[in-house]
């Protein structure tokens, strides 16, 4: 397990990768960005997205090869039939100062069967 500390919203965040994560990294050409998504909607979710760019958002670096980015969002509207057609609820980005201040505690990231898969929460591990 491999572990750094870097800092988003002036926070420290803990973020470990496995020893299969990092065979994974290494063999990639341009480095992994990964969006700690917090989902304000009917209900508060954590997803961790995967992405070959950063999509325009600052990011920080726990590895060469291994961006990451903290984004809240809210619903823009909360029914089935809308979930039902995109997956999920339209979503649009939060700014706010509390937000500003917000961060994950601890990242975990690994790779399982070709897939990439991480969980975060905030309260240390």
């Amino acid at each position: 397990m491999e572990s750094v500390t870097v800092t988003i919203n002036g926070k420290p965040v803990q973020v470990e990768w496995t020893a299969a994560a990092a065979r994974a990294l290494a063999a990639r050409e341009a480095p992994l960005f990964v969006e700690l998504e917090l989902y304000f909607s009917c209900l508060v979710k954590k997803f961790v997205h995967f992405r070959d760019d950063a999509r325009g958002y600052g990011t920080v670096a726990a590895h060469d090869k291994l961006h990451l980015f903290f984004r809240p969002v809210t619903s823009t509207a909360c029914t089935w039939e809308v979930a039902e057609q995109l997956g999920r609820q339209p979503e649009m980005a939060i700014d706010s100062v509390a937000l500003r201040r917000v961060a994950p505690r601890h990242v975990r990231i690994d790779y399982v069967s070709g897939k990439w898969v991480g969980s975060y929460d905030f309260l240390p591990a």
